[in-house]
């Protein structure tokens, strides 16, 4: 009886454990019809942890080449530095499947005069131009801002392209490029290149890992200052991808990043924000952590805040809802319930679905003893947060103010 109680208990702990398995995923997959390439390409898509929440907000991509292979990494390195570290703004990613080593290969070796083993990598970036990156635009919240990445091979297809057409993208990362390939046949190219265009600009960050043979500085001799290079002597040919995004993201995004965390003046604040989007030419995220220590160094100072709420509003709007609940959070705690309750509903009738503003309003609902709409708030922001795809630690932190409110 033991035996068969104990088999029992098994069975339906099993049936449970498989019930309440829920998936973990990083994106999605899609795929679109190429008639430049006839055939179908298919994509990985990564959105970041705002893309849902934000509707105001558009985001830089990412393309990244040989995408099944690399795309689970990057992502993950890129909600690292952006959306929980604050050194990169949040951006879409968007992995091109290689579809296999041989296809992978062809589609990333240029059709060089002269050259052995060519490829398609013309028509690949044909693609890439005239459908691939339209298709991004129309179908997500696309920054008219992009950068093209690849590794190895498809490293060598990057610096063709940045060669080719180097205004394409805004910049261009290749790992460890394989610049060896058809005896440096990509060398004579850029020499052709910067023989005829002295003129010719752009932003390519090359790097090396402790390996040899790649031939990449005997290419860039043959290049400008455009073409930043760096050596991780400490990392192989498969690691090198991980510290080589890191450098060229932040180089790339240096005037986003502040140099300290907060702003001591509206001035300040509004002058670097000016500078940023002027830089950029358009507006990217702006962090949360600046937002909070900048609110915090100038609290007491309310027409510093209201002239910061001002142009937040105006100019970078997807920020407004979380800065008007530190606003609020200010009025909390000098117990001026009903000002931040006013502010908190009015940010609501533009931004409904904040599932940050909502939790905000709960917990002013409880000071003011409306229980019955705190409950409602926190609820509607629960169900909100999972619509948007919010990541889950968010919505623990509303599962647990739900709780803290029962309490």
């Amino acid at each position: 009886m033991n035996t068969f109680f104990t088999l029992t208990l098994l069975c339906l702990l099993a049936i449970s454990t498989k019930l309440v398995a829920q998936d973990i995923t990083i994106g999605s997959r899609v795929s679109i019809t190429s008639e430049i390439l006839k055939e179908e390409r298919p994509l990985l898509i990564y959105l970041p942890p705002s893309y849902y929440s934000n509707k105001d907000q558009q985001y830089p991509v990412l393309y990244i080449l040989d995408g099944d292979y690399n795309f689970q990494y990057v992502t993950g390195l890129i909600e690292l530095q952006s959306n929980i570290s604050e050194n990169i703004p949040e951006m879409i990613v968007v992995g091109i499947s290689g579809k296999g080593t041989k296809t992978y290969r062809k589609n990333c070796k240029p059709n060089i005069q002269g050259a052995k083993d060519i490829g398609n990598a013309d028509e690949t970036l044909q693609f890439i131009k005239s459908e691939l990156t339209p298709y991004i635009h129309s179908n997500y919240k696309a920054a008219d801002y992009k950068i093209l990445a690849g590794h190895s091979i498809g490293g060598l297809f990057v610096i063709n392209s940045a060669l080719v057409q180097p205004d394409l993208f805004n910049h261009y990362i290749a790992i460890s490029p394989a610049l060896w390939w058809s005896d440096k046949a990509i060398q004579k190219r850029a020499k052709d290149i910067f023989k005829k265009n002295t003129s010719y600009s752009s932003d390519v960050y090359v790097s090396l890992a402790d390996e040899k043979g790649m031939e990449v500085a005997s290419f860039l001799k043959h290049t400008n200052d455009g073409f930043k290079f760096k050596q991780f002597e400490e990392e192989n040919h498969n690691s090198v991808g991980e510290p080589t995004y890191k450098w060229a993201l932040k180089a790339i995004f240096k005037t986003w990043k502040t140099e300290q965390p907060f702003f001591d003046s509206s001035e300040s604040f509004i002058t670097h924000y000016n500078k940023v989007k002027s830089h950029y030419n358009t507006t990217f995220n702006i962090p949360n952590g600046v937002l909070g220590y900048t609110h915090y160094k100038l609290k007491s100072k309310e027409a510093e805040i209201k002239k910061i709420q001002e142009f937040v509003s105006e100019s970078y709007p997807a920020s407004l809802p979380y800065f008007n609940t530190l606003i609020a959070a200010n009025y909390l705690e000098y117990k001026a319930y009903e000002k931040a309750e006013t502010l908190l509903t009015e940010t609501l009738k533009q931004y409904p679905n904040s599932f940050e503003v909502l939790q905000k309003l709960s917990e002013v609902n409880k000071e003011l003893n409306k229980l019955p709409e705190a409950k409602t708030h926190i609820e509607t922001a629960i169900r909100s947060a999972k619509e948007q795809q919010a990541r889950q630690w968010q919505i623990n932190e509303l599962l647990e103010a739900k709780e803290m409110l029962q309490n």
